[in-house]
């Protein structure tokens, strides 16, 4: 079952890579992945720039093969300025020839040269992101594996001198969500730690709402030049993905932004922000957040700073040891890793109101840190004011 009805496009069998050379001039190697290669080709008929993406059958094992038959299947039903565009499919005995839309760069990159952003150019470039996720959940996509590597850069066909207009690629491990409630649920481990959500992390069923964590990793790496959780140790970052909150010590960030971060990154999924409710945000209306809002959440950060102060001559559990401070090809990554939580409240009163309500910013409180947690239905919250617990 599919909401979105399949788009034509041609996906032509043939003998040989020869009879692609026909309609298409071959340039250089602009890519390289775990499934093959990626080449710049022009369209002879209309002197179209494209990507050629590569795959070698013989070379990839049969669970790889079915994430590129799914990458195929979903592209061809997805159509969104900032989604990778997939033109045409050509495919031998031996190689399958993907021809998407050609893209200039990929964030991982820009970032680690650039970072940390300042909060226009964070906010033009997630707001696209949120508007290409709302997109996928509205016709029950779910992307799971968002992350800086899979966000390539276009071009804007209104302005060629835009250098953050974002194109959202590698639908390997993306799924296609049917039924209903409890039924539509999700159980496959899969995506990348560092972008991983708490529900995945603890093997239990997850939903869309996996993307939206990953949305909010990504939004303060933009504004915050680091991973908000980071460890050489695959256990112990889990344990903080699990249990500790973002550290927004030592950044001037305005509350609007911080109020978003903590909504994308709430523990439980159930209460954090969807897509829909993301793009009506004040941050991304360029609206203030309530006087209440803003007063609590400047408290919040003031007790946060008090509690990096620590007397002379005592050790800070803030201070990262040796082994968690790396150097790798990425650029530098120094992380200071927070032993304490701080947790804060909004105002809870009940309400009918649903999730596919897009008209109002839902706001709800991080959980309260847990290794296993086996989320309950929960009543929806109206917008209210931030108290510290």
């Amino acid at each position: 079952y599919y909401r979105l009805k399949e788009r034509n496009i041609p996906h032509v069998k043939i003998a040989d890579a020869n009879e692609i050379k026909v309609w298409y001039n071959f340039a250089e190697k602009i890519g390289q992945g775990g499934f093959g290669v990626v080449l710049a080709v022009t369209e002879k008929s209309t002197s179209k720039k494209w990507a050629m993406k590569i795959v070698t059958k013989a070379t990839v094992d049969e669970r790889s093969m079915q994430m590129v038959q799914r990458e195929i299947q979903i592209l061809k039903l997805i159509q969104h300025p900032h989604i990778i565009y997939l033109d045409k499919v050509y495919e031998t005995p031996k190689k399958i020839y993907m021809i998407i839309e050609r893209c200039y760069g990929v964030l991982a990159k820009i970032y680690n040269e650039r970072k940390p952003f300042i909060e226009k150019i964070a906010k033009k470039i997630i707001k696209q992101l949120a508007e290409a996720v709302a997109y996928l959940h509205k016709h029950d996509i779910v992307h799971r594996d968002l992350k800086m590597e899979n966000i390539l850069m276009g071009e804007n066909p209104s302005d060629p001198t835009d250098e953050y207009y974002i194109k959202l690629t590698d639908f390997g491990l993306s799924i296609v969500k049917y039924g209903k409630g409890v039924d539509s649920m999700l159980h496959d481990y899969c995506g990348t730690l560092f972008y991983m959500a708490p529900e995945i992390i603890d093997y239990r069923s997850y939903s869309q709402q996996c993307d939206m964590w990953a949305v909010g990793v990504i939004l303060y790496m933009l504004v915050a030049g680091k991973y908000p959780f980071y460890s050489t140790n695959e256990k112990e970052l889990q344990q903080q993905i699990r249990s500790s909150d973002p550290d927004f010590s030592n950044m001037q960030l305005s509350v609007e932004i911080t109020d978003l971060i903590l909504l994308l990154m709430t523990k439980d999924p159930a209460n954090r922000v969807t897509a829909a409710e993301m793009l009506n945000h004040p941050w991304l209306q360029n609206k203030k957040l309530s006087k209440a809002i803003q007063s609590n959440i400047l408290k919040m950060m003031k007790d946060w700073k008090s509690e990096m102060k620590m007397p002379a001559g005592q050790e800070s559990d803030w201070v990262a040891a040796q082994n968690d401070i790396t150097e790798n090809k990425a650029g530098k990554q120094q992380m200071n890793l927070p032993k304490t939580n701080i947790n804060f409240d909004r105002s809870k009163k009940p309400s009918d109101t649903s999730r596919e309500n897009d008209n109002d910013v839902k706001r709800f409180p991080p959980s309260k840190p847990q290794v296993k947690h086996v989320p309950q239905a929960a009543p929806r919250r109206q917008s209210g004011a931030v108290t510290k617990r």
